[in-house]
């Protein structure tokens, strides 16, 4: 009797059969694939969701905006500035970005320290930021009760302040805190608003702060000199223009020499990115190794199969099989083994990273699709390059050398 060459379909039937008739060993096998691709799916769809999370804060921060910095921290050719050339930034520069740039519609000059502050026996050291009366529209963080200081308190050099939700919350807890006093290091403030909740954006807690108009911030850290200055432009498409009229009108206004450092928003966001790309690839390499230790878990249990199933090999070739039949039917196992893990490993990683969003609410926990397709493709590649040998020592077998082993 000739045995009838098997059809794909019947080739994956025996399969499952062969796999079912050893659980523990089938399932012990693929667990290397199912570690492998749990570690490839979550670390990429974590490093997925770093970068959103990113975006996410930088959001937080308000939009379009761009940071002057003093002092030159580029490596450019020429000469390099001295230090007694850098120029200060002065309330001045921040007038004329405001008067004479028309991309830019808000300018905050920034001074800030960290100071104690004060009031009726509870005290903490928090972070005291000066100011101007744009500063929410630029920073997108608005009072939540209240109001912020106005032109007229920065022109007056009015002791006002606006404080932070975890100032407030320290400070006064259940109390109106509107119309009272807080000692910012010293120097007694009237409480006229409280701003809204932001969280922790980059490392840097939001609420955590008091906000003080420029003027005074100047008197109490007795500097002239400014931080930073965050301006905003009108819209993402005025950003490029805007850095370059920047530096030069900072230029003319610094007797020719450019002594500032000019940060975007898009380019914080795509330094971070970059960053995070280059670790997630990394971290997706290291765990693909994973996914070639489960390869060689499968190569191994396959050569043991073929080695129990000799005499089913040499009666199936007697019979008529062809060496392609008994090559493909041991291929097919090998596949089925590695994509029923990947399968089983997709799962799990989908339960365990939907549990992590419930966990970790504030990162936005993201499986992404690619990953998961990438994790199917590899796992099927892994069952055919590691089944490769073992189906191809199973087919090279002959008749009489597979019948007379014992």
């Amino acid at each position: 009797m000739i045995s009838e060459p098997m059809t794909h379909w019947e080739s994956v039937r025996v399969a499952f059969n062969m796999l079912g008739g050893n659980k523990l060993r089938s399932g012990l096998t693929m667990l290397g694939i199912i570690i492998g691709v749990f570690a490839v799916i979550s670390l990429v769809s974590l490093g997925h969701s770093a970068r959103q999370y990113v975006a996410d804060q930088f959001t937080v921060m308000g939009s379009n905006l761009i940071i002057i910095i003093p002092g030159k921290r580029e490596t450019t050719g020429g000469a390099m500035i001295g230090a007694s050339s850098v120029h200060k930034l002065t309330m001045e520069d921040a007038e004329a970005i405001r008067r004479r740039l028309p991309s830019i519609n808000g300018v905050a000059p920034i001074i800030f320290g960290l100071g104690l502050v004060k009031q009726e026996g509870f005290s903490r050291n928090t972070w005291v930021t000066g100011t101007g009366h744009e500063y929410p529209y630029v920073r997108n963080h608005n009072p939540a009760t209240g109001q912020f200081f106005g032109p007229d308190d920065i022109e007056g050099g009015r002791r006002v302040a606006a404080i932070g939700a975890k100032v407030k919350a320290e400070l006064f807890g259940e109390e109106n805190p509107l119309g009272k006093f807080i000692l910012v290091m010293g120097t007694p403030f009237r409480v006229i608003g409280v701003m809204e909740h932001r969280g922790t954006s980059l490392g840097f807690d939001l609420d955590d702060v008091v906000f003080i108009p420029i003027t005074a911030a100047r008197r109490l850290f007795n500097t002239d000199g400014l931080f930073e200055i965050i301006t905003r432009t009108r819209s993402s498409e005025d950003v490029n223009a805007a850095e370059g009229s920047i530096k030069e009108l900072i230029r003319s206004r610094h007797n020719g020499e450019e002594d500032i450092t000019v940060v975007t928003q898009n380019q914080m966001i795509d330094t971070l990115n970059t960053i995070l790309d280059g670790l997630t690839l990394i971290l997706a390499g290291i765990a693909a190794i994973s996914l070639v230790v489960g390869g060689i878990g499968i190569m191994n249990i396959m050569l043991a199969s073929v080695s129990e199933r000799t005499r089913e090999i040499g009666l199936r070739k007697a019979l008529g099989a062809r060496s392609r039949d008994i090559l493909t039917q041991f291929l097919v196992e090998s596949v089925v083994l590695s994509m029923i893990g990947g399968l089983v490993g997709i799962l799990f990683t989908t339960a365990t990273l939907f549990a992590a969003r419930r966990v970790f609410s504030s990162l936005p926990v993201v499986i992404t699709s690619w990953a998961v397709v990438l994790a199917v493709v590899f796992s099927a590649a892994i069952g055919i390059f590691f089944g490769v040998f073992p189906a191809r020592r199973a087919s090279r077998l002959t008749p009489i050398e597979a019948l007379r082993t014992e």
